[in-house]
């Protein structure tokens, strides 16, 4: 079996560094030409399923993806982006200048601090790894899937997967409308790539959650 995870298009609060959460912030003109690239990419992955978070950004990249390899989106909340509560439509920036206690909660424990009125990273990580036990349940060896979703989540779940601590959550990176993968064997699963972005070219601009 393996999961080909592609993180939804960019919007332009991508482009703003503002963090989006759950927040209902749809593509932008780029975000869509990356959705249609990612298609084009998987047009021939023989997927079996498409999965997806059912957040604006992600459910219309799944869309996209979805008149490409012929299959229709099966909406999974489990796969949202992380809460950011009061974070949301805020910058790095103004986070640190509104409220400086908790961002240095935050500093010293980027796992398991919860964000004002959100998720911390540990609770989004159960959350996916709870959509992720679903999807492996539902099909067989030898299946390709192709999951829709978010920066945050697919990099929890990933965290999980190589067995990296969550505190080093921040180190991993995927742009908008890139292509991960992972694999199951006999020793469980692998991570086999992860950011492939050979098909966006000039399309490569780095955002915010």
């Amino acid at each position: 079996m393996r999961l080909i995870f592609v993180r939804h298009g960019e919007t332009r609060w991508n482009r703003t560094l503002q963090y989006q959460g759950q927040a209902p912030i749809p593509l932008n003109e780029r975000g869509r030409e990356q959705a249609r690239r990612a298609g084009q990419r998987l047009a021939r992955s023989g997927a079996v399923a498409l999965y997806s978070s059912d957040l604006p950004r992600a459910w219309e990249t799944a869309e996209i993806i979805g008149e490409y390899v012929h299959l229709h989106p099966i909406a999974m909340p489990d796969l949202r982006e992380i809460d950011v509560g009061l974070w949301q439509g805020l910058t790095p920036t103004e986070l640190y200048q509104r409220f400086p206690e908790h961002m240095r909660e935050y500093d010293r424990d980027p796992a398991h601090t919860v964000r004002l009125g959100g998720e911390s990273y540990a609770q989004l990580q159960a959350r996916v790894l709870r959509a992720f036990t679903q999807i492996e349940a539902a099909h067989r060896t030898g299946e390709t899937i192709i999951v829709v979703s978010h920066g945050g989540s697919i990099r929890a779940l990933f965290c999980h997967i190589i067995g990296l601590d969550l505190v080093n959550f921040g180190k991993l990176w995927l742009d908008n409308g890139s292509l991960s993968e992972i694999v199951r064997g006999r020793s469980g699963w692998r991570l086999l790539r992860m950011n492939d972005v050979a098909h966006l070219e000039d399309l490569v601009v780095e955002g915010g959650e």
